[in-house]
């Protein structure tokens, strides 16, 4: 049964008026569609190349605040972006359903693995279908099928690699497999689906690397969890809290407290949020939007 989402809400489409309206949206298996007042616009799936979810852009922070979802088509060669007002969770599940629509099926040049824990292996491309479910993103009709759950996810960012003898944009995705982190190099055909690959693949990453910067862990805590990270994220010796600290109980409740370990039938493991940590750490790199 194909799912469709409709709420009443404001939306405001700056090409046909500066000002807000009350309008009905809708989402199902063909596209979205808007209508209200002097509004009325709709988008095929095919036609969407945009789609964010957060603070209102500058072109609608005067008329919008809270969270916004932004949607942009194109539309007679010409590009409509339409922001539409909600709660942060009913705009999450719009979102989350629209670029699963969007994504799954589509053709995918895919490089598994393409690093492990940290070493270039010697993979090449593989052509298949990419699929995209909730909590889990992957590809099929390749050797070995690829379904990565999206809360091991500790790294997102975008290259450039060499495919069929050219360097083409591909989408850089780590997660953690077995107490190693495993990269993964993805292209897709259309290219211009990538941008939205790696706006779906980000939705909790982000998240995470905010928290991270309102944590600011000291160095100690940093050694602490690399060397935790070089024991496969996890281990039963106390020795690592007590090369950091005169206090590895206090050093250990700390590092529970702000979710960078768990405490597992005695072993110290490192959470999520540890994860992506040290492996930014380790790759020196400043994740982009794109």
């Amino acid at each position: 049964m194909t799912r469709t989402i409709e709420l009443s809400t404001t939306v405001l489409c700056p090409s046909v008026s500066a000002e807000p309206s009350q309008a009905q949206f809708r989402l199902d298996a063909a596209g979205i569609a808007v209508e209200g007042g002097q509004l009325a616009e709709e988008a095929g799936l095919d036609e969407i190349f945009d789609i964010r979810l957060g603070r209102p852009p500058q072109a609608a922070s005067g008329a919008l605040s809270g969270t916004v979802l932004t949607v942009g088509f194109e539309r007679g060669g010409q590009r409509v972006v339409l922001f539409i007002d909600g709660t942060e969770s009913t705009l999450d599940r719009v979102s989350g359903l629209l670029f699963r629509r969007l994504l799954d099926g589509t053709e995918v040049a895919v490089c598994h693995p393409a690093t492990i824990g940290g070493r270039v292996t010697e993979r090449r491309f593989e052509i298949g279908e990419l699929r995209v479910t909730p909590g889990r993103v992957g590809c099929t009709g390749i050797r070995q099928p690829l379904n990565v759950d999206l809360e091991t996810v500790v790294g997102v960012s975008r290259a450039e690699k060499e495919l069929l003898d050219r360097q083409e944009p591909t989408v850089d995705l780590r997660y953690v497999r077995q107490g190693v982190v495993v990269g993964v190099d993805l292209s897709l055909n259309p290219p211009r689906k990538l941008n939205l690959l790696g706006r779906y693949l980000r939705r909790r990453y982000a998240g995470l690397r905010r928290e991270l910067r309102e944590l600011d862990p000291p160095d100690p805590v940093v050694r602490t969890l690399t060397r935790l990270y070089t024991h496969g994220g996890r281990t039963d010796s106390r020795s690592v809290l007590a090369r950091e600290s005169a206090d590895p109980p206090a050093l250990l409740a700390e590092l529970i407290e702000n979710d960078l370990v768990t405490l597992d039938d005695g072993e110290v493991r490192l959470d999520t949020l540890g994860w992506v940590l040290v492996t930014e750490r380790a790759a020196g790199v400043g994740e982009s939007d794109g």
